[in-house]
């Protein structure tokens, strides 16, 4: 892998891409009908291990300071479920061979991850949930941080950008952050709609859930700073019956783990070097995403 001397608060893994194209779209049918595409929502909660903020660019000034505000939707504040997936798109792209969106010149070009994600040609196989939360349960705060870095990156084709829960930037730009602070937890839901089990695999090791090769993800704003660190931990997947009866699947507890394991080994066995070395640098870089 070529070396790279990136902005402090960033880390590049390597960008393998396909040898060829994947299928494009599963027909909405088969979600249904066929046994090997599972259907279903995987429910859990988010813990956050550093402050946490999430805005549209929302700013007010306090004490001469702009701010970033929380976002908000009729007095509760939301994380948007799309700025969720984003987040694990990223880290889907790191762990699987997949093209660069900015520079590949064949728009036909499919990956696996943009076969599950969707794109503006067909929809997505997977539906992450806003998380609402109520403005007066929630404890929120403001605390001093400084501006995100906003230069323009040089080309770093055919690298991946992550951000490291360990190494922050320096910026003299000081403004002010609207956050949810560490140990809050949130709760969210992720609607599968026809995924494989090698499918299924990619998605939970990109969550940082598969034992034995956890992790804890950035998102959010601030991450090239001391924030944005969380944890995902699964409490169940509910599969509705196909033939839609009352009956239902439900994983939890030692099931659950041992499904996500399994999951997890399928898309393992064909994960090729370069992305299993890209695994390895992100668990590593995740072992003191709580500050110990």
């Amino acid at each position: 892998m070529q070396e790279y001397e990136s902005p402090k608060g960033y880390y590049y893994v390597q960008r393998k891409e396909p040898s060829a194209p994947v299928a494009t779209t599963v027909k909405h049918s088969d979600i249904y009908k066929d046994p090997k595409l599972f259907y279903g929502t995987l429910i859990g909660y988010i813990k956050t291990l550093k402050p946490l903020c999430f805005t549209q660019n929302l700013f007010k000034f306090q004490n001469e300071k702009p701010t970033y505000l929380l976002q908000r939707e009729g007095g509760k504040i939301v994380l948007p479920g799309s700025q969720l997936k984003g987040a694990i798109k990223t880290y889907m792209q790191a762990l699987s061979e997949s093209y660069d969106e900015e520079n590949k010149n064949n728009s036909n070009k499919v990956d696996l991850v943009n076969s599950i994600t969707g794109s503006m040609d067909y929809s997505s196989r997977l539906l992450f949930n806003d998380i609402i939360i109520d403005e007066k349960k929630a404890k929120t705060k403001i605390i001093d941080g400084k501006q995100q870095w906003n230069q323009k990156l040089e080309n770093r084709y055919p690298s991946i950008r992550l951000y490291s829960h360990n190494d922050h930037e320096d910026l003299d730009h000081k403004v002010l952050f609207e956050v949810l602070p560490t140990k809050t937890y949130l709760d969210f839901e992720i609607l599968i709609k026809g995924l494989t089990k090698v499918e299924m695999g990619l998605l939970f090791l990109a969550t940082g859930i598969v034992p034995k090769y956890q992790f804890d993800l950035k998102i959010g704003r601030g991450k090239n700073l001391d924030m944005g660190s969380v944890r995902f931990t699964p409490l169940k997947l509910i599969q509705p019956n196909k033939s839609f009866k009352n009956t239902r699947k439900v994983y939890a507890e030692k099931e659950l783990a041992q499904f996500i394991y399994s999951c997890g080994n399928a898309y393992l066995k064909n994960m090729s070097e370069a992305n299993k070395e890209n695994l390895n640098q992100i668990i590593e870089d995740s072992k003191r995403s709580d500050g110990k």
